[in-house]
């Protein structure tokens, strides 16, 4: 007999009776997002992009920049060549979108240690079914932790959310709020603050709600249902009901590749083997994850380095045992 609370759960040989049970804020489902607001220049393994400016071009406009970039006044939104002429040391790249869309799979094939149950969200987030991993992994702390940790070893900026329907989670982290809202009860009012912005929809239509003064979803709500689905609205009223869970919003799921197979382009072409390692790091760390899905090791794999010229370079690597434990496979490569 399992108690929970004023009712009991009862098993008599093949019969099963319930008996007043009952739970208040039962959540079906719990979702993660991690928003990858620097995707498309961590995309490229910038050994440097701590100390020197760099930017990612997006036609003629600055898309994204890095942290030196922005203390020396560069800006995402600003034309490239005033960013250049404000910045003669910057260092920037066009953007490439089939290597954003190439890590977003590679960052879900790792993200399927946490859970089956990964999303796609392009062009730059993930989205994570995480209700049934909670007891193997001790909690949503610890899940949102280990994300943290594995995120930051392979040097990927994310803002993660956690809400109890996947559109409120992505629209929290979009809005960037770290938050875990793990009851619907208190949904409403958590989503009823975010801007209108992080909602994907007519462009024409949140401006019209904006000229009108109407900036956040809660502002939207407050208006006549009617009204605002005549003037175009219609999606928008979709997208919250979706995030408040008062529609469905099934989602497909990513299925991994039956092999690792990865690559990571160097922003520009390095000579010290230290640039090498943490480019070879990141992707053992997606490797580690990727084994970790499927409570796996390895005992050979292969590294292979592009040249500017020349034939590419295959560094077959073995081990004795099988394992998944990237620090021990960074040692044999620096080796």
């Amino acid at each position: 007999s399992l108690r929970e609370g004023e009712g009991s759960f009862e098993r008599n040989r093949s019969v099963v009776r319930f008996r007043n049970f009952q739970r208040t804020d039962w959540i079906i489902m719990l979702w993660i997002a991690l928003d990858f607001p620097c995707l498309p220049l961590e995309t490229f393994a910038l050994a440097s992009a701590h100390a020197e400016p760099w930017a990612i071009a997006d036609g003629a406009d600055v898309l994204v920049c890095n942290g030196p970039a922005r203390a020396l006044g560069v800006r995402a939104g600003m034309r490239l060549s005033a960013a250049c002429a404000l910045a003669p040391r910057l260092n920037y790249r066009l953007r490439d979108a089939a290597a954003e869309a190439a890590t977003l799979t590679a960052l879900a094939a790792w993200a399927g240690q946490f859970t089956p149950n990964v999303s796609l969200e392009p062009p730059r987030a993930l989205l994570l079914d995480i209700e049934g991993s909670l007891r193997l992994f001790g909690g949503i702390r610890t899940i949102l932790q280990a994300l943290k940790r594995g995120l930051d070893g392979m040097g990927y900026s994310a803002t993660i959310a956690c809400a109890p329907t996947a559109t409120a989670a992505l629209l929290l982290a979009r809005a960037g709020v770290q938050k875990i809202v793990n009851c619907k009860r208190a949904l409403e009012a958590i989503v009823a603050t975010l801007p209108l912005t992080v909602i994907e929809c007519d462009t024409r239509a949140v401006q019209t709600l904006h000229a009108a003064g109407v900036k956040s979803i809660g502002e939207l709500l407050a208006l006549p249902r009617d009204g605002v689905a005549r003037r175009g609205g219609r999606l928008l009223l979709d997208s919250v009901d979706r995030a408040l869970g008062r529609l469905p919003a099934p989602r497909e799921f990513f299925t991994p590749p039956a092999r690792f197979d990865a690559g990571l382009e160097l922003a520009a072409p390095v000579a010290q083997s230290e640039a090498l390692l943490f480019a070879a790091n990141r992707l053992l760390i997606q490797l580690a994850g990727f084994l970790a899905a499927r409570n796996g090791g390895l005992q050979h794999f292969t590294l292979t380095l592009s040249h500017e010229r020349g034939a590419a370079t295959g560094i077959e690597i073995g081990l004795v045992a099988p394992t998944r434990d990237s620090t021990h496979l960074t040692l044999l490569i620096r080796e």
